[in-house]
């Protein structure tokens, strides 16, 4: 079983023996994905920029803002693609360097090991995913939160075994994270107060300890969870 002091005390340890290599991993899967971005973002903020585009019809527009809005609307439904098959896909690499990372010293190139294999399984049960965590916000904030952290093993699962079906996914991160919601949200909230720090060195620290705590958090749950499902590992 795990604990927040003890997967951010094991987070520290890791940072002091590979620190400059994990800050690279970080810095570079942030600007070939946006930080954060996901697909979901992607979407709110194209719906955002539609809505906020005049009422009123198109020939009562200006030329240019019709053409302002429209190269904004391409980039966006351009964006949500890019997040689709190549963001999510380092963001499985990165979560699979993590992981290794706890126990020796991956190549940089470990981010690029979702493109490999098993490829289009990747893409289409992240897509999944992410659709389902915003069908669920559409439906009520609440329980899409909570179905978000329900999905929140799949990218390190696929880390370890992209060749998982969409349906083993979902149930193990499941199983994996039932009764431990709270207390992953919990982990999270701790990193709220450095998350919005205006430091960018001690912002980019933070990404680099929030990763490598939930891998952490991801094989300490993983380990335990599979103890009391049978067995039955899917990697």
């Amino acid at each position: 079983m795990w604990n927040r002091q003890q997967v951010k005390e094991q987070a520290k340890q890791i940072m002091k023996r590979n620190y400059w290599k994990m800050f690279v991993v970080t810095l570079l899967t942030g600007i070939l994905t946006g930080g954060k971005t996901t697909i979901i973002e992607r979407v709110q903020d194209f719906a955002s920029n539609n809505l906020s585009y005049d009422a009123q019809p198109i020939f009562y527009s200006s030329n240019f803002q019709y053409i302002f809005y429209s190269f904004i609307s391409v980039a966006s439904i351009l964006g949500i693609l890019y997040t689709i098959f190549i963001g999510n896909v380092i963001v499985v690499g990165k979560n699979g360097y993590f992981i290794k990372n706890n126990n020796e010293n991956p190549e940089l190139s470990e981010i690029f090991k979702g493109f490999k294999g098993n490829y289009l399984n990747v893409v289409k049960i992240l897509f999944l995913m992410d659709l389902k965590t915003l069908l669920w916000l559409f439906l009520f904030i609440v329980p899409g939160v909570i179905k978000a952290y329900e999905y929140s093993m799949i990218p390190y699962l696929l880390a370890e075994n992209p060749n998982l079906s969409a349906d083993e996914a979902f149930s193990l991160s499941k199983q994996m994270t039932t009764g431990q919601k709270m207390d992953l949200f919990v982990l999270d909230l701790s990193f709220f107060r450095m998350d919005y720090s205006r430091h960018n060195l001690l912002r980019n620290w933070t990404s680099i300890c929030t990763t490598i705590s939930r891998s952490n958090k991801s094989r300490s749950l993983f380990d335990f969870k599979t103890q009391n499902i049978g067995g039955i590992i899917y990697v």
